[in-house]
């Protein structure tokens, strides 16, 4: 088996999970639902997906470094409802206890630091898996790098950058690019007012990156759009600095040690049990322990 770096996006996954499962209660009263949905979808991915390393991300909170670049960054985010706040520390506790390494760092998002261990792990000839909910991690596309998102009915699309592609209609690239020029309404980045995905993705398209549309901006027809794109320059740089991930994070992960979850864990079956998932409690028993013996 080729070395395989797997990813898991934990918080995009845990804000679905809550959203698309009805509310579940442990014993104790405690709601659940949504860390029932990341258990059993970390149990598929790691059924599905051959790896030979892994980490679980979360996010740390919402001030990260992109705030003090622009105030407004998320401003437009409610609080979780009261129901799901309890489940982001249940979740992580959950997760440890598969002894697979948890990453959460203050001041930065759960993409960075797979956008950082996916370059470190490409840069040692592995091969890269990552299980998101959220888009922005598709610039991390490229040579061995894949991106599974999950779907309605349990289904899972896996994008690759050749299938970006032919879904987008321009490279991967450009990604950040078209995300600076449409906005990105769920993070508050506005883009450029009157430029939609399809225009965006139209520019890029013909145009490449943004030094290359702005130096060629007396082309871009019609006058209305040029327009807008003046209007906008100073602005859309930074909207692509925002959506733009770090790859270069101060974060430690250990590759030499022990990275793939044990889901037969003790600890780990207990806590599932406790929270009434006897059925995925079944699943993760039979899955058991994924670390090889050396």
């Amino acid at each position: 088996m080729e070395p395989r770096l797997l990813l898991i996006d934990a918080t995009g996954l845990i804000f679905r999970a809550y959203y698309s499962i009805s509310m579940l209660t442990a014993p104790d009263g405690t709601p659940v639902n949504a860390v029932f949905g990341l258990v059993r979808m970390l149990l598929k991915i790691f059924r599905d997906v051959p790896a030979s390393a892994s980490a679980i991300t979360f996010d740390a909170g919402r001030a990260t470094f992109r705030n003090q670049l622009y105030s407004a960054y998320k401003a437009n985010r409610t609080e979780p409802p009261d129901q799901l706040r309890p489940q982001f520390s249940l979740a992580i506790e959950t997760a440890r206890a598969t002894h697979a390494p948890v990453l959460v760092e203050a001041g930065l998002e759960a993409d960075d630091l797979i956008a950082t261990l996916c370059e470190r792990a490409t840069q040692r000839g592995m091969g890269v898996s990552i299980l998101t909910a959220d888009n922005d991690l598709l610039q991390l596309l490229g040579p061995g790098v894949e991106i599974v998102m999950p779907q309605r009915a349990g289904e899972m699309k896996t994008y690759t950058a050749e299938s970006f592609e032919a879904e987008y209609g321009f490279p991967v690239e450009r990604f950040v690019d078209y995300k600076a020029l449409r906005g990105d309404t769920s993070d508050n980045i506005p883009g450029v007012v009157g430029i939609g995905e399809k225009g965006a993705a139209k520019l890029v398209s013909a145009y490449g990156k943004l030094e290359q549309l702005y130096a060629n901006i007396e082309l871009v027809k019609p006058d209305s759009v040029r327009a807008k794109l003046k209007a906008a320059k100073d602005d859309v740089f930074l909207y692509r600095e925002l959506v733009t991930l770090k790859r270069d994070c101060k974060v430690h992960y250990d590759f030499d040690a022990r990275t793939l979850p044990n889901f037969g864990d003790e600890l780990f079956l207990e806590a599932l049990a406790g929270m009434g998932f006897k059925r995925i409690c079944d699943d993760a028993a039979k899955l058991g322990d994924l670390q090889p013996q050396r």
